[in-house]
């Protein structure tokens, strides 16, 4: 009998995308039945790890190849954890397909043959839309972040992108736990530093709830006609954007991926997927897809043992997904086009606009990298 590929799932919680896994799993069958297989012919084992740091993440690594004897492991991961991880699959002969929000830049070394990674690349995003603000609206900018936020690449890479523009004067301040945490969003420190001192653009990076209480609070502040917001992509996605829409406001953002972008592929995936899951594609619908098609192509030679080979092999076929050609690589060196968005929203609409398309094509990660030692171990959405 022809047995099931068996799929280890490491599974952090994620307080803003509680489902985030299910529609990851929607993605993996509708992709799988797009390739002629069943669910029958995945076997998946789910594990779920906490805020996913590396202790909790090595410790189900461990079982799953272990005790489960699974031949593939994906999930959410914060990428510093694949060093730790990289011999276990190794020594194991086992394939390792990740993904993440891309919240910090890889290493340019990548992590082996073992290891893929299917990622939203928010550092390239954040450098292309540091860029994009210099010239677009001027050289002096300030960035405002909680703590949280503030302990990835995302701010660093949004200053590399302003300073490769030009930038001459860029603020950033990060917001300690008691002004920002879940009791409320105190920002009159922000606020007095705009009123004795004006930028050009205010760039901010919020995740979860706590963004949108920032955009309210900005909404009603006298700053909103006056100075543009830039906005990290996360917090311009319409199902966050959707409980603030009926303030009525214009910003700005950029998208690595877009449910109504009109290529072939991408529309493909969004009708296959909404068919399939009778549910709105979203983006963690769009990697599971990517990843159910990985899968799914290399699953002959996995389930033969060709581990190191799998991956090459999936890359040498250029296999076409919602965002193009599939990038697997976990170097970062694939620079694809990013597109920078207008939003206006209004009680009933949301409606993006593409202004520009940009990429972080010329940007040299090797010291991005390197500031990445310290930090959070959870993956980005992982709170």
């Amino acid at each position: 009998m022809n047995r099931p590929l068996k799929v280890g799932f490491l599974m952090p919680y994620s307080g803003i995308y509680p489902y985030y896994a299910q529609h990851v799993m929607a993605g993996i069958f509708c992709a799988a039945a797009k390739m002629k297989f069943s669910q029958q012919d995945f076997a998946f084992v789910p594990v779920y790890v906490g805020q996913g740091g590396t202790k909790a993440i090595l410790e189900a690594m461990q079982k799953l190849l272990f005790f489960e004897a699974v031949d593939v492991v994906t999930g959410m991961v914060n990428i510093k954890v694949l060093n730790e991880i990289r011999p276990l699959l190794e020594n194991h002969n086992k394939l390792g397909l990740f993904f993440d929000m891309g919240e910090l830049a890889p290493s340019l070394a990548g992590y082996g043959p073992n290891i893929g990674l299917i990622s939203m690349n928010f550092w390239q995003a954040q450098y292309a839309l540091g860029q994009w603000a210099v010239k677009e609206f001027g050289k002096d900018g300030q960035i405002i972040a909680p703590i949280y936020e503030a302990g990835f690449n995302l701010n660093a890479a949004f200053v590399n992108g302003a300073g490769a523009a030009g930038a001459e004067k860029l603020h950033s301040m990060v917001l300690p736990e008691d002004l920002a945490n879940k009791d409320g969003l105190h920002l009159d420190g922000f606020f007095a530093a705009l009123e004795k001192d004006p930028p050009h653009f205010v760039h901010a990076i919020f995740t979860g709830k706590m963004g949108n209480h920032f955009l309210q609070q900005w909404r009603s502040s006298k700053f909103y006609d006056t100075i543009p917001l830039v906005l990290v992509e996360n917090m311009a996605y319409e199902d966050m954007l959707d409980d603030v829409k009926h303030l009525g406001m214009k910003v700005y953002s950029s998208s690595s991926w877009n449910r109504k972008d009109e290529s072939v592929y991408n529309q493909n995936f969004v009708k296959d997927f909404e068919d399939f899951g009778k549910q709105q594609s979203n983006f963690f619908g769009m990697i599971g897809y990517e990843i159910g098609l990985s899968l799914s192509t290399m699953m002959p030679l996995i389930k033969k043992g060709e581990t190191a080979n799998a991956l090459q092999s999936l890359k040498n076929q250029g296999v076409t997904g919602p965002r193009g050609v599939l990038d697997v690589d976990a170097d970062g060196r694939q620079r694809p086009n990013i597109d920078i968005t207008r939003i206006i929203t209004n009680n009933q609409h949301i409606h993006q606009t593409i202004i520009a398309q940009t990429s972080a094509v010329g940007y040299d990660t090797s010291f991005l990298y390197q500031e990445t030692v310290s930090g959070w171990q959870n993956p980005y959405l992982s709170v």
